[in-house]
């Protein structure tokens, strides 16, 4: 598990429940949010939304361990990059990309706080380092993506393909799997509340082969995806309502679940906010304001 809010991979038993501690843990730059698991080549992936990174680490990694490859600068054209999703028979990764873009470089990160060996790279709350100049700003906005990179590749390698463009519908797009039979891309897009379908070989600005999206999906702020080929299902995580929802594998259109798990009542009310950086009260409006 790997938690946007802090610095490390949290790794539990298969038989863990309740509060239980994890069995080890490996850290890894600030802000890391996606992570994908292959099993065939013994790896472990993660993202990092602000360094514009892919780390990829041993299965058995722990502590400060080095990544075995990071896929990191402005050749990747990787921008804010969260979903994750190794396929290791096409020897593909598969990321999803808001389109926040900074220049970076190869092996940048840092960490908040703690000991490790991010906190030191650039400075932290625990071990402040110097301040650095303020150089020509490289940022700027892109389309969000989803990039397909070689599941080999390292440092500052391109994207084989990029979906991107208005045709594709991509909104906040979150989690990414594949069906690993039909090969499709499946997306969570948590903009417009639908989950998207690409075909295989995708690139460019194309439209979804096939759409789940409306009122009777009862999705709202989809955020992960998951193919179950053994029941034929598809599985939805749904931010906005605390909802696991299930679909039909082939679903498409404005269909209901066949079944959905709840962590609180259907309609209870939720702020979605996080990682809230500051806050002010506006006493005309009496509203309270929160940057998200």
């Amino acid at each position: 598990a790997v938690s946007g809010d802090g610095q490390d991979i949290n790794i539990f038993p298969m038989v863990a429940e309740g509060n239980s501690a994890p069995s080890r843990v490996i850290h890894v730059p600030h802000a890391s949010g996606g992570v994908s698991f292959d099993i065939k080549h013994d790896e472990i992936y993660i993202t990092t939304e602000h360094a514009n990174r892919i780390s990829v680490y041993s299965r058995k990694a722990q502590g400060d361990d080095d990544p075995l490859r990071i896929i990191q600068g402005p050749n990747t054209s990787l921008a804010d990059p969260h979903g994750i999703y190794v396929d290791a028979d096409r020897n593909e990764i598969l990321v999803t990309n808001h389109g926040n873009w900074r220049k970076t470089r190869t092996g940048e990160a840092f960490a908040l706080h703690g000991d490790s060996k991010f906190a030191f790279m650039r400075g932290s709350f625990s071990h402040p380092g110097p301040v650095e100049p303020l150089g020509p700003s490289s940022g700027k906005f892109m389309p969000p993506s989803i990039m397909v990179f070689s599941r080999t590749a390292d440092g500052d390698a391109g994207p084989l393909r990029t979906i991107q463009g208005p045709r594709t519908r991509l909104n906040i797009a979150v989690g990414i799997s594949r069906d690993p039979e039909t090969g499709e891309i499946v997306v969570a897009n948590s903009g417009d509340n639908s989950i998207l379908f690409f075909a295989p070989n995708a690139n460019g600005d194309v439209a979804p082969v096939r759409v789940l999206a409306g009122p009777a999906t009862n999705l709202k702020g989809a955020t992960g995806v998951a193919i179950d080929t053994k029941h034929n299902e598809l599985w939805v995580t749904s931010w906005e309502n605390h909802m696991a929802a299930v679909f039909p594998r082939k679903a498409q259109g404005n269909i209901a679940p066949l079944r959905v798990i709840h962590s609180a009542p259907q309609n209870a009310p939720l702020a979605t906010m996080g990682r809230l950086g500051a806050v002010a009260f506006d006493p005309k409006r009496q509203e309270i304001l929160a940057p998200n």
